[in-house]
Formats: C-alpha cells, structure tokens, sequence
C-alpha cells in the first residue's frame, strides 16, 4: 500500500486553527484578546479568558489572570486582580467593570501613579473627565513610610488638567494626623505654571507694618470652573482678619479672580481681575501624556483690574479700573529680536494722595545669546511712559545686560546691569516711587543647591554709591518631598516661612 505523503506540521496547524476553541486569541471589532485560554459561550454571549490575559481595544490596555468581554454590553470585567492603561493613565486593582466604548467603570482597591502622584482608593468611578477614589489617599513621597500623605473620603482626579481635589481629609506628618481639611487641591502641573503646591500649613513672617503675622489659608471647591480660598490670619500690629477668594474659569482663554479680604485697623479690601488671552501659541510645549494639557500661553493678554483699598508698596491702592493689553514674544527680522509690548489705561486713586488718570506704554526689546563664554547672555532696550491727567508725566529709557551661567548641577551665578539714559518727571504716585533711583545700578544672584536644599543671595547695588537697593538671603530645606523655604529682605525687613510640596515627574 502506497505511504501518505502529505507533510505532518501543515495539518497540524490547520488542525489549531479550526479545532481548537479560540485557544489563544479572539478579535472582535477592534478589540483583541489574548489569554492561555479564550473561550466563547455563545448562549451568554461571554469571551472567558484565563492565565496572562491581555486585552486591546484602540489606546486602551487591559492586563489580568482573568477577565470576561461581554459582546451585548461591551462591558469588559476583571475579577483576579488587573491592569488598566490608557492614555498615560496606569491603574492596578482587584476586580474591574470597564465599559470600552465610553471609558468608564468601576474598579475596587485600586493604586495609580500619575506625574509623581501615588494614589490609592477602594473603590474608584471611572468617568471620560475624572476619576473619583473613595477611602483614598495620595502622596508624592515614594519612600515605603511616605514623609507626608493626604487621606480622605474622595479624591476626584481631573487628569486632562493636572487637578487633584480632596474632600473631607487629614494632612498627615509620618503617623500623625497633623491639619484636618475639608478641601485640599493639588495641581500636578504647577510646575509648568511657575507656582507651588502648598501644604495646609500656616504661613508665618513679618514685616514693619504688620508685625509678625500668622495666615492659615485653607482651599473650597464648586467644580473645575469654580474654585478659591479662604483664611484667618492675626496680625501684631492689626489684629484678626480673614476674608476669601474665588477663582473662576470660563475656558482656556477667560478667567478671573474675586477677593474680598478685611481686618479691624484696614477695614476692607478686594477686588476683581479678569484676563483674556488670544493669538497664536506661544512656547507650547509637548506632553509624553496625551491626556494631559500643559498649561496654554497665547501672544496677547487683556487684564481688567476693578480694585479698591488693595496694597501695593505699602500703600492703599484703589483701581476704577486698570486695563492693560500685554504682547510676549513678538519678533522682529525673522525672530533675530524679541519685543515685549504693553499698553494700559486706568483711573488710580491712593489712599491720603491724589485721584487721576493714567496711560501706560512700555516696550522691551531683546535677544538671547546662548553659549556666550558658556553662559546666557540677554542685551535688552526698554522705554516706559507713564502719562497723567493734570499734564504729568514720568518717562524712562533703559538698557539692560544679564549674563546667568550654571556652574553643573549644584549652583549657578547671576549678573546684570541695569543703565538708565534718560528719566523725565516723576509719579505722583508714592506706591509707583517706592525705592526708586534713577541711578544704575548692579544685581548679583548667587545659588548653592544640593538636590532640593540650598542656599539662595541676590543683591543689587546702586553704582553712584555703592549703596545696596535690595540683599535678599533664602534658604531652602529640602525633605525628599516637601520643601522648608526662608526668605529674609533684609533691607525691606521683609521675612516669610513657607512649605511646598515636591515631586518627581
């Protein structure tokens, strides 16, 4: 009898292929499921899939041991611990309810890093803008006994911005629960945005007018669009005082700010400002997160200003009001030179002074020269007019040179001169004169940082005299994750403590 001669690897894969129940792999409509073992119940209309699970539907990533698709609700279920990636967003829990199409759900005892933020909750509701944790916590401290850690009921993560709002929670030192909060916020991005996560402690310094002074500043919360603070403060030399801000925006483009603050020997202050940006984008940088928005700048801004009795200078500054129309970054000869523009009009009223219109022009053009002896060098004009009704006027033209050179990682040295050619009439604005010499004068900026503590001098001197205008000394003292800041001015008598958080991105 004549031997077969068909080739046995051939019908073995064919065999696989149509005889095994969708061993290893399942794909329907865009999604994709890999397992040690997929299988189909048809009645249920249920993929099972069991042993190193993988699960890929479009930007969303699901890891397991045993997971469960659902092709009427599209509901992809996890029950023996997973992993949920999309968007930048890395999430590990327990058990998982993720419906693909929407992208929200529902997952129990569950950690997240997201931008240097370690957050952990039981229960998390996954939503397309937010992700709200209950009996949850964060941190940014990646030591096993984290230095600092914030507890509370709910934590809702807006990742799209960088907020993170807490509710109802304790600031924890170590093992102690040490500022109880109703409300904390935390923007992951404040970096980008040159400002400090501060923690809920109490702001202390003094200065000659107020004396030492106490300002505990505590955060509340109406939603993305509404947001602000509010404080109690006590004064030597006033007394107690409070008083509260809200923030608000309208979009990318339009927002503003409310205050209204008071204590028994100023009586009240506050006021409104509102800005406006538009124009093309300016130094909009690139995020590896997709989900992530750093935050926007635009060529114009248009800053309203409604005040009354705020202080400016040690003085009591009232706006009705102050408009000011601002352009950064405009280029001259194929961005070979930058110019900075402002023009403002407003109605100024100082306390135990005068009450009069004002026009503001000042231009600043400038170009940066990098790799100048291995610094920075920045050669700068600038020309400022200010115009006030009664036929006053106060006009200066300047020139500028400062050179910053970073010395490796540790410390860097600063200097710059500053030359005035011309200065024509004066303010009659004492908040506007406030230690103001036209003499040039020479700054020095001195740091010494050992990864985040340091040391900080900057000095200006008047060079007619010799004379110092400003000695400024700060120290920094860094605790892995949060930062002790130091401030003294010694000529202004000027000294604040201050904390901020850290963390690495």
């Amino acid at each position: 009898m004549p031997r077969c001669l068909v080739p046995l690897k051939p019908l073995l894969i064919v065999f696989l292929l149509f005889f095994s129940p969708l061993a290893a792999l399942a794909q329907i409509n865009n999604l994709v499921i890999n397992g040690d073992n997929v299988s189909y119940n048809q009645e249920s209309q249920l993929y099972q899939a069991e042993g190193s699970v993988e699960v890929f539907y479009k930007d969303i990533t699901i890891y397991g041991q045993k997971i469960t698709y659902d092709t009427s609700t599209e509901v992809v279920s996890a029950e023996a611990g997973f992993t949920l990636i999309y968007e930048g967003i890395k999430l590990q829990g327990e058990r998982l309810r993720y419906l693909l199409p929407e992208k929200t759900g529902q997952a129990n005892r569950v950690t997240l890093l997201l931008r240097g933020v370690s957050l952990t909750g039981q229960q998390v509701q996954l939503g397309k803008e937010e992700l709200s944790l209950n009996g949850a916590s964060f941190t940014t401290c990646d030591l096993p006994g984290p230095h600092y850690h914030v507890t509370a009921n709910e934590i809702v993560v807006y990742p799209k911005f960088g907020w993170l709002v807490a509710y109802w929670g304790y600031f924890w030192l170590g093992r102690l629960p040490l500022v109880p909060m109703p409300t904390y916020i935390y923007d992951m991005l404040a970096d980008g945005k040159e400002h400090r996560n501060v923690p809920p402690f109490p702001e202390v310094g003094s200065n000659d007018e107020d004396g030492t002074y106490v300002n505990e500043r505590l955060a509340w919360y109406a939603g993305r669009q509404l947001s602000g603070t509010y404080s109690l403060n006590y004064a030597a030399k006033k007394g107690f005082g409070g008083g509260a801000e809200a923030n608000y925006i309208m979009d990318e483009n339009s927002r503003g700010s409310l205050r209204l603050y008071g204590n028994p020997t100023d009586a009240y202050w506050g006021g409104l400002t509102h800005w406006l940006f538009f124009g093309q984008e300016i130094n909009a940088g690139q995020d590896p997160f997709s989900f992530f928005e750093l935050p926007k700048h635009r060529e114009y801004e248009l800053e309203l200003d409604v005040t009354y009795h705020e202080r400016i200078n040690y003085e009591r500054v009232s706006y009705w009001p102050n408009l000011t129309l601002r352009q950064q970054s405009g280029h001259f000869f194929s961005k070979a030179l930058t110019y900075e523009l402002e023009l403002g009009l407003a109605r100024i009223r100082e306390e135990n002074n005068v009450t009069l219109n004002r026009g503001l022009g000042r231009v600043k053009l400038f170009h940066e020269l990098n790799n100048v002896w291995g610094s920075t060098l920045v050669p700068a004009l600038g020309f400022e007019g200010r115009y006030y009704s009664g036929r006053t006027q106060w006009t200066k033209s300047l020139a500028q040179l400062d050179l910053k050179r970073n010395f490796g990682q540790n410390w860097s040295l600063g200097l710059g001169y500053l030359h005035y050619f011309s200065v024509a009439g004066q303010s009659p604005f004492n908040f506007e004169n406030y230690r103001f010499r036209a003499a040039d004068s020479l700054q020095t900026s001195l740091s010494l940082m050992n990864q985040h503590s340091g040391l900080g001098l900057a000095t200006a001197y008047y060079l007619d005299t010799w004379q110092p205008e400003d000695i400024d000394y700060s120290v920094f003292i860094g605790q892995h994750c949060y930062d002790i800041i130091l401030k003294y001015r010694s000529l202004r008598r000027e000294f604040e403590l201050g904390f901020a958080l850290t963390a690495d991105q």
